[in-house]
């Protein structure tokens, strides 16, 4: 990690105090707004017509003012590259500012998903890093990031990332059946990618056992959900369309009649060309087989194990654990 200067942490602290001077200049000087409500109405309004740029002022006033809201708007305009310049420092101060805030939110509060999407956005940063700010690139801290995001808030993304990261060894040990163990509680949750990926490795037979007709399905599954939220389309079209073009007539109408069970729509000749399953093969060897088995999220609670890392994070992370849902 980094190590910093008196002058320069504090630079990059008084970074994320904010963007709206509070009692600075004239005591004559209206505010720009009457409240951080309405300055977040005004910003959303303006976002909504497609205003962008013109939004800014208001959703900075707002998120300086403690509106989780505008913080979280302004994460997800910085982080893409669209009307407004992408800008990964910005995204990832108010990302920041949102996982100091309510680190400690309990997993059943109503903001408990933009607080795991907050920790899965910090997580994705450290684990290659931001040069401009500068973050030097810390996997193995990025993952227990993603961890928490994934284990404590339920966060599909960050389950789906703790997966690619468990096949590669980045930043944790390489083991494809923890990867398997992420990647199934993020397909249960209808993440396109999370579904692509392990039916790659449920087809292949890679790092788990080798079930074809469930890889298909989930291969189904992932394509229709895609098309849906335009999740890395290409990629898992390219996936299906290879993998489909080798899969036999007896596989294709076994991952037909499990696409229901997990979640998609029923296929029909139609869809691929050749004849549905028989209710043999709907009754029979399909219904035996498991489906997205794998164990509940372990729960972990907001926890300090160290001193915290650069750039003020206040939530420390110790040692990954090597277990994930009874998978070594």
């Amino acid at each position: 990690m980094p190590i910093f200067s008196a002058s320069q942490l504090g630079s990059a602290l008084a970074a994320f105090i904010v963007l709206t001077p509070a009692g600075v200049g004239s005591t004559d000087t209206p505010p720009p707004f009457t409240s951080a409500t309405e300055a977040y109405r005004q910003g959303v309004t303006a976002l909504n017509t497609g205003r962008t740029e013109s939004a800014l002022p208001a959703l900075e006033y707002a998120a300086g003012h403690g509106v989780l809201g505008a913080q979280l708007k302004l994460a997800r305009i910085y982080a893409e590259d669209g009307a407004v310049p992408k800008d990964e420092s910005k995204a990832f101060r108010y990302y920041q500012r949102i996982a100091d805030q309510y680190a400690d939110v309990p997993a059943s509060s109503p903001i408990a998903q933009y607080v795991g999407e907050a920790f899965c956005a910090l997580g994705q940063y450290y684990v290659e890093g931001i040069a401009e700010l500068p973050l030097r690139a810390d996997p193995a801290y990025g993952a227990g990031l993603l961890r928490h995001a994934g284990a404590y808030f339920g966060d599909a993304e960050a389950q789906y990332q703790l997966g690619r990261l468990y096949l590669t060894g980045t930043g944790v040990e390489k083991n494809p059946g923890i990867a398997a163990n992420w990647l199934t509680m993020a397909a249960r949750k209808q993440h396109a990618s999370a579904q692509a990926l392990l039916g790659e490795m449920l087809w292949s037979g890679e790092g788990v056992g080798q079930q074809q007709a469930q890889g298909l399905a989930l291969l189904m599954l992932a394509q229709e959900n895609a098309r849906k939220t335009r999740e890395e389309a290409n990629w898992i079209a390219e996936t299906y369309d290879r993998t489909i073009a080798i899969a036999d007539r007896v596989t294709v109408r076994q991952a037909e009649a499990m696409l229901p069970r997990l979640g998609g729509s029923q296929r029909t000749a139609t869809a691929t060309g050749l004849p549905s399953a028989p209710s043999a093969v709907r009754a029979g060897t399909i219904t035996r087989q498991p489906l997205l088995s794998a164990r509940p999220e372990p729960r972990l609670g907001p926890v300090d194990l160290g001193p915290p890392p650069p750039m003020g994070m206040s939530v420390g992370f110790g040692t990954p654990s090597t277990s994930i849902g009874g998978l070594q």
